[in-house]
């Protein structure tokens, strides 16, 4: 069995634009927030986006990868994949207060 290969999210030499994400999409290394300021942290949700890919489903769009938790302080991270149809529901955190709520961000294993 082989590795599949990602789909390439930017333009490509025959099809310029193609598979490239829209630009009211989620941005890679950026962070959301789907509350308001007004519901209890537990009631909201933080999205840090790792990286944009086409589904393989011909017509089924962008997903936006990356990791996702509950604002409560004790709540963990889960992978999570989103949608165009979800992006509707969230507001990009600006970069001044990028850092995630609650406890550190996911980071990838250290290496010797």
């Amino acid at each position: 069995m082989t590795t599949p290969r990602p789909h390439t999210t930017g333009p490509t030499e025959d099809k310029p634009g193609a598979g490239a994400a829209p630009a009211d999409f989620f941005v890679p290394g950026a962070h959301y927030v789907d509350g308001d300021g007004y519901k209890a942290p537990e009631q909201t949700h933080t999205f840090q986006c790792k990286h944009i890919a086409l589904h393989p489903h011909p017509g089924a769009g962008p997903r936006a990868f990356g990791f996702a938790r509950n604002n409560a302080s004790d709540s963990r991270w889960f992978s999570a994949a989103l949608t165009k149809d979800d992006f509707e529901e969230w507001t990009r955190i600006p970069e001044t207060l990028d850092a995630p709520v609650g406890d550190a961000a996911p980071a990838a294993p250290a290496t010797s």
